[in-house]
């Protein structure tokens, strides 16, 4: 032990020392003489007092070593306070580091090793990640009193990538758009386009994130893939789910058991489809359409000199188009342009109604008929009585009713006509087999037509030469 200072009593019975930093303050004590009084916790006290200790100090330690007389032995009595630094800027992850993805598993136990969380996705200002600010340091004290100031806490900054942003407070990190989490490296960023350099599989999962997405693969079937940007395949689709808000190209086919959908807010384009669902605004197919059942809100076009369309149902708001459509076999295909499918299914609905009101009307004019005549023979219950009167409101009703229901009927077949540009081409052939639809009119293809094209005019499907 260094010492820097030392007080001795001038009869050497007590001394206390202090360590060069003034952390550390020990007592010995010294056996008097027989002739001098006993040493007193009182006398220890002075000294300790007289050296300028004043932290730290240990009172039981002194008594003890007092009352046992405990001579030439140093004994520590007081300690000071070491400062602390304060603790560095720490940081929050609100998503998943882990680099390893594993299974989840469910209540029963099964393996689930499709919804593996392969792709972390965020909205716009989604916070990313929390910084807690670095910590003042923690003041220490020499035995002698004197303040130790303790240094801050290292203040580091946010590892922040691509499409990110630091909060004005300097406290957040930011998502400045939509997307998907990279995180490599401890970097942390936003990616508007996700790569997967893999098959979408049973070592991927489904998928489900912001942004848009590209597959350097095939998606394999009994997987579900929805985002709000757009998709691109470089392979194949089987069998499985996918709801995009934006486009979707797939650069192969989609094909399987007829148990897939694709669903789009945009355009959907890909080489060919095999008994599978598409809705799009428009679809664009570079081969063939086999056995499937697509919806556009706008086009479907088939390209190419092989093109076809063959069996299935096709539905189309203003354009079906194709080299072939059906096949020599009469294979049973429907074409069908929607025109408008809202106004079409209240078309549908207002006939249903009217049906509904014939068929009640015959049936309840009978069974009033059966109720009249319990009546007149005073066998009427109350509660065919109460029947009676509801039967009674409903023919009070049914004129207005019918009358309604025709209107509407007619203004929505005025409205269907003035989808006049609407149109289905056949630029090398159709087949017998084939039903065209213009809304509620309908025509089906008894013989084989070439270069055709077919429209609606007034309610008859008219086919007539197409030229390119």
């Amino acid at each position: 032990m260094t010492t820097s200072e030392t007080t001795t009593s001038s009869r050497k019975r007590v001394r206390i020392t202090v360590t060069s930093d003034s952390m550390t303050a020990s007592l010995i004590l010294f056996k008097p003489p027989l002739e001098d009084s006993p040493i007193t916790v009182e006398e220890v006290m002075a000294e300790i007092n007289n050296t300028g200790v004043v932290f730290g100090l240990d009172r039981a330690v002194v008594e003890k070593c007092v009352n046992e007389q405990d001579f030439n032995n140093p004994v520590i009595i007081a300690t000071g306070k070491k400062p602390q630094r304060g603790e560095d800027s720490k940081f929050v992850y609100h998503f998943n580091t882990m680099a390893k993805w594993t299974p989840t598993e469910d209540a029963d136990g099964r393996i689930d090793y499709k919804n593996i969380n392969f792709i972390q996705s965020v909205e716009k200002d989604t916070v990313l990640v929390t910084k807690i600010p670095p910590q003042p340091g923690l003041p220490g004290m020499t035995v002698k009193g004197k303040e130790l100031k303790g240094l801050d806490g290292r203040d580091f900054p946010f590892n922040s990538g691509a499409n990110t942003r630091v909060s004005e407070d300097g406290l957040k990190l930011l998502a400045t758009t939509g997307g998907s989490i990279l995180f490599l490296y401890n970097k942390v960023s936003v990616n508007q386009l996700t790569v997967i350099n893999s098959d979408v599989d049973f070592n991927v999962g489904n998928i489900d994130c912001k942004g848009s997405v590209r597959v350097n693969g095939d998606i394999k079937a009994g997987f579900s893939v929805k985002m709000d940007g757009d998709l691109e395949v470089i392979g194949n689709v089987e069998d499985c789910d996918i709801e995009v808000k934006g486009n979707i190209m797939v650069k192969g086919g989609f094909f399987g058991k007829g148990e897939g959908m694709m669903k789009a807010g945009g355009d959907v384009s890909l080489k060919y489809v095999e008994g599978q669902k598409i809705i799009g605004t428009n679809i664009y197919v570079g081969g063939e359409i086999v056995n499937s059942k697509l919806l556009a809100r706008e086009r479907v076009l088939v390209k190419g000199k092989k093109s076809k369309i063959i069996g299935g149902e096709i539905r189309a708001g203003k354009e079906i188009r194709a080299s072939e459509l059906g096949t020599k076999a009469g294979t049973a295909t429907i074409l069908n342009v929607l025109l408008d499918p809202q106004l079409i299914r209240k078309y549908h609905a207002t006939t249903a109604e009217l049906e509904r009101l014939v068929n009640d009307e015959k049936r309840i004019k009978d069974a009033m008929v059966a109720l009249y005549r319990l009546q007149i023979d005073k066998k009427l219950t109350p509660d065919k009585e109460k029947i009676l009167r509801q039967f009674e409101t409903f023919q009070q009703e049914l004129p207005a009713n019918r009358e309604s229901l025709l209107k509407t009927k007619a203004e929505i077949e005025e409205e269907l006509k003035k989808f006049k540009d609407t149109r289905i081409i056949a630029e090398k052939i159709i087949y017998p087999g084939v039903r065209v639809q213009f809304g509620i009119v309908y025509r089906d293809i008894n013989e084989e037509k070439q270069c055709c094209k077919l429209i609606l005019e007034g309610n008859q499907i008219l086919i007539s030469e197409f030229k390119e």
